[in-house]
C-alpha cells in the first residue's frame, strides 16, 4: 500500500502534471535541467527536504580525510550564500546535497526553493569532482 506523501510533494506534483514523479513510499523523484535527479521527502517535523547524491565517499583513510578538507572548506564558505548544505548518509558511503522548506511554503515558495537548489546542485557536482 502506498505511503501518503507530503502535501507540498501532492501539491508540486499536480501543478507540473508528473503525478509519477510520487514513489510508493511518498517521496518524488524529479529531473531537473535534464541532469540532476532529485527528491523530495516529507521529514518528521513535517518540512520539505530537498536533496541530490552528490558523490560517493573515498574509503576511510587519508583520501577521505582530504575529500572532507576541501569539501569542508567550500561548504563553510557556501553556507552564508545558499540555503543548502552538504550531508553525509547515515551509512557514511555517500555525500549529498540537502535543503529543507517551511511546511507552510506556498507553491511559488517550493519552485523558488528548488530552483535556488538546482544552482547550487550545479556547483556541487562539479566542486566534488574537483575535490575527488
Amino acid at each position: 500500500m502506498p505511503s501518503p506523501s507530503h502535501p507540498l510533494i501532492d501539491q508540486y506534483v499536480a501543478r507540473h502534471g508528473i503525478p509519477e514523479a510520487v514513489r510508493a513510499d511518498g517521496r518524488a523523484t524529479v529531473i531537473v535541467d535534464d541532469k540532476y535527479r532529485v527528491h523530495l521527502a516529507g521529514t518528521h517535523n513535517g518540512w520539505l527536504a530537498i536533496s541530490a547524491r552528490l558523490c560517493g565517499l573515498p574509503p576511510a583513510g587519508v583520501a577521505r580525510d582530504e575529500f572532507f578538507a576541501t569539501v569542508g572548506q567550500l561548504a563553510a564558505g557556501m553556507l552564508s550564500r545558499q540555503p543548502s548544505a552538504c550531508v553525509v548518509d547515515a551509512a557514511e558511503e555517500s555525500l549529498w546535497l540537502q535543503q529543507v522548506v517551511r511546511p507552510d511554503t506556498d507553491a511559488v515558495g517550493v519552485d523558488e526553493a528548488l530552483g535556488s537548489f538546482a544552482n547550487a546542485l550545479s556547483f556541487w557536482s562539479g566542486a566534488v569532482q574537483r575535490a575527488a
